[in-house]
């Protein structure tokens, strides 16, 4: 049943509905309600995390009202075909979706009908030439790979994407375990139980949801100082953590490897980490950051990665798991050069938060796609920021 409301914005009607729940709105937007809104587009800003499209709807006084409407990520709409210049300006949209919960004339939309009758939904394919990611390079370029470097150590060097779902591998591909139990959603790092996050109103970090190990008395006041309406990384254009941000999305992350330095180029947030290889002990000063500090050895035909010296803050965005500036992550990395896959198998402890490891792994193969620039541009707005900072 529709129910009129205000003409003021020629909105067509409010539906009480189930609305598909996207793993990260129902914070942002009442995904139980649906709107229609009719306009003239005046930009697209077709970037990353999510792209926005603009358009002006008149007003009872024929005032024109801006309003703008969230989509998926540019890297995401990319592989069903989306380009920048789909939209052009003064065309003529509906725009079906959720209203934001924090911020008038914001939506998370669901379709888009062109002027001409066409529907798009919101991560539709929309030309027959589109691919989806690709997770496997060219024959050509397997058979010209060498399986090792000059030095003789097995080659990571290339383009790295994550198999499975938009967050990560789902079952055996990707699993993080703790006293909860393997799984996956394909959500964030996998292991996450996200049904808190399905729909109803926002609620406090972590409901509903199993991300793995228990947290201690510190861990748990920490995460209730967190709230993911407002202190998700991604707002800042943050990568979060160095587990998270590499199989995020599937964007495709790029590896240089040298004999002192391996480089870690993740296609999520251009976030780069450098691996020391010639240090075997951390050095006793060192600056907390996102990433920490990270030095590498060899175990037979396995990188093994140790990383400390973080910042605190969270492990899984969406549920609220923390991690203090005492998390310590060991990091093992082998390569399979016959199927073209490379596995991270990581351990996190941190005896401050977590009452046990955070521990699990992923898979990546080679990309026939190169890696290229995130180029973050939080588009938000007053929906994610606390009322206070309005």
């Amino acid at each position: 049943m529709k129910t009129a409301i205000s003409p003021v914005l020629f909105l067509c009607g409010l539906l009480v509905s189930s609305a598909n729940a996207h793993h990260s709105a129902a914070p942002h937007f009442d995904l139980t309600k649906t709107i229609e809104i009719q306009g003239a587009v005046t930009k697209f800003m077709f970037v990353n995390p999510h792209a926005y499209i603009y358009f002006e709807v008149a007003n009872a006084s024929g005032k024109p009202t801006e309003w703008r409407c969230e989509l998926s990520a540019r890297a995401a709409l990319e592989r069903q075909g989306w380009t920048a210049n789909m939209f052009k300006p003064g065309e003529k949209i509906k725009v079906t979706g959720s209203p934001a919960r924090r911020e008038d004339n914001v939506c998370y939309t669901t379709n888009i009908t062109m002027a001409d009758g066409r529907t798009l939904g919101r991560d539709q394919r929309v030309t027959t030439t589109a691919t989806t990611i690709t997770t496997s390079a060219p024959t050509s370029q397997k058979a010209t790979r060498t399986a090792r470097l000059a030095d003789g150590h097995p080659n990571l060097e290339g383009f790295w994407v994550s198999q499975g779902g938009p967050g990560g591998p789902p079952g055996g591909l990707g699993e993080a375990s703790g006293p909860s139990g393997p799984g996956g959603m394909g959500f964030g790092p996998p292991g996450v139980n996200f049904a808190g996050a399905m729909g109803g109103p926002p609620v406090g970090p972590g409901a509903g949801m199993s991300p793995g190990p228990a947290q201690t008395t510190a861990g748990t006041a920490a995460a209730k100082l967190y709230d993911q309406r407002f202190d998700d990384p991604a707002i800042k254009c943050n990568p979060a953590n160095i587990i998270f941000g590499w199989t995020h999305d599937q964007n495709v992350n790029k590896i240089t490897q040298g004999k002192d330095e391996i480089v870690l180029t993740y296609g999520y947030m251009d976030f780069v980490r450098t691996i020391h290889m010639n240090m075997t002990e951390h050095p006793k000063k060192i600056t907390p950051s996102t990433g920490g500090h990270s030095i590498g050895k060899w175990e037979g035909d396995v990188l093994v990665v140790d990383t400390i010296g973080f910042l605190p803050g969270v492990l899984i965005p969406l549920s609220g798991l923390m991690h203090s500036d005492q998390l310590h992550v060991v990091e093992r990395f082998s390569v399979d050069n016959s199927a073209g896959t490379l596995t991270r198998e990581y351990r996190g402890e941190d005896p401050l938060y977590l009452q046990a490891a955070y521990t699990g792994k992923d898979v990546q193969s080679l990309s026939a796609k190169p890696y290229t620039p995130y180029n973050c541009v939080e588009l938000s707005g007053k929906n994610n920021m606390r009322p206070d900072k309005n």
